[in-house]
C-alpha cells in the first residue's frame, strides 16, 4: 500500500478514537449532572431548602434568596447569607440547621 493511504487511514483512526473518547466524556458529564440534580432534589426534600447555585459567593436561593418551604403550611421564607459578613462554614451550617429545625 501507498504510505500516503496508510497515513490517512492512521489519521482517520486517531480521529475516530478521539471522537469516541469525547463522546464517552460527554456521557459521563451528563450522568454527573443527573446525579447532582438528584442529590439536590433529595436535599430539598429532606431539608425543605431550595438552593440557588448561581452566586458562589453567597449561600442563597432563587432570586438571590433561598426558600424554606413548609409543604404542610404552604409557607415560603426567604433567607440569604452574604459572604462579605465572613461567617465561618460552621456558623453558616449551624444557622441553616436552626432554620430547618423551626
Amino acid at each position: 500500500m501507498n504510505t500516503t493511504i496508510i497515513n490517512e487511514i492512521n489519521d482517520l483512526e486517531h480521529r475516530r478514537v478521539s471522537v469516541e473518547e469525547r463522546s464517552q466524556s460527554l456521557e459521563k458529564l451528563k450522568q454527573d449532572d443527573q446525579r447532582a440534580e438528584s442529590k439536590l432534589s433529595m436535599y430539598a426534600s429532606v431539608t425543605n431548602i431550595i438552593p440557588s447555585l448561581t452566586d458562589e459567593l453567597k449561600i442563597s436561593g432563587r432570586d438571590k434568596t433561598s426558600d424554606i418551604v413548609d409543604r404542610n403550611k404552604k409557607v415560603v421564607e426567604k433567607f440569604e447569607f452574604d459572604a462579605s459578613k465572613k461567617l465561618s462554614a460552621f456558623d453558616t451550617c449551624n444557622r441553616i440547621w436552626k432554620m430547618i429545625d423551626k
